[in-house]
């Protein structure tokens, strides 16, 4: 397996449509991944159900969390985002997502599953914020680094229910 450079990444956008709706390209494309950026905050209004078989699955409700002046307020706790950004991953590809570093240096992460071979979508994640004073977010702010791995071979398309989301 080996990681994306920033030409390869450069190529896949152009070629393939790897990923669409940057703000800015030579911004968000760095030496080793594309950073995403923020589209909407979200509170979760329930809690959600996992199972091995997913016949009990139940993904909880959630709210919209209106931006002050473009600006969202955040107090402790978790919240579901998505990104401006539609991804689509290669049946050779994997990408797996990182928070940026000034996240970290803020008391603030963002969680993400992987990306599989085959997925497109406009891809949600989570926001933990840990900083017992919160934290302030800005709308389109880069917050996730998105690596690319090629796989050894192409391997069959992800078909699961979050395929074309959002």
């Amino acid at each position: 397996m080996a990681v994306f450079d920033r030409q390869t990444i450069l190529e896949l956008i152009t070629q393939r449509e790897l990923v669409t709706g940057l703000i800015d390209t030579k911004t968000q494309v760095s030496p080793n991944g594309v950073e995403l950026t923020l589209h909407k905050v979200y509170r979760f209004k329930e809690a959600g159900v996992v199972d091995f078989s997913n016949e009990q699955r139940r993904i909880p409700e959630y709210e919209e969390i209106p931006s002050r002046d473009g600006r969202y307020v955040l107090t402790p706790g978790n919240y579901l985002i998505t990104y401006n950004e539609i991804v689509r991953i290669p049946e050779d590809v994997i990408a797996i997502g990182r928070p940026r570093s000034s996240l970290l240096r803020s008391g603030v992460t963002v969680e993400s599953a992987v990306w599989d071979a085959g997925y497109t979508g406009r891809s949600r994640g989570l926001l933990l914020v840990f900083n017992p004073k919160g934290f302030v977010v800005m709308q389109n702010a880069r917050l996730l680094h998105l690596i690319f791995m090629k796989l050894v071979r192409k391997t069959e398309s992800y078909k699961g229910v979050y395929q074309g989301e959002t």
